[in-house]
């Protein structure tokens, strides 16, 4: 994440996913480090602990979209 930074990326967007079994604080460090590189974040995160079940792979697919809506439109950063 570090190495995004230092690219000057311009125009770009970006969102957070993961699955967790700990403290689950990953989601929101991927986040702020794509914030600081200059990418927009259009949502928050999702996060779910461990396996995600049913409803929460809907969740996913439906970020999913979201994602692949966000990128027809002109980028607002």
């Amino acid at each position: 994440m570090t190495d995004v930074k230092g690219l000057k990326f311009k125009n770009k967007i970006g969102a957070a996913f993961g699955s967790y079994g700990w403290s689950g604080e990953a989601v929101k460090i991927v986040e702020e480090h794509l914030a600081a590189s200059g990418i927009a974040i259009i949502r928050d995160g999702l996060k779910f602990k461990w396996q995600p079940r049913a409803e929460e792979l809907d969740a996913c697919r439906e970020f999913g979209r979201e994602i692949a809506e966000a990128t027809k439109k002109p980028c607002e950063a």
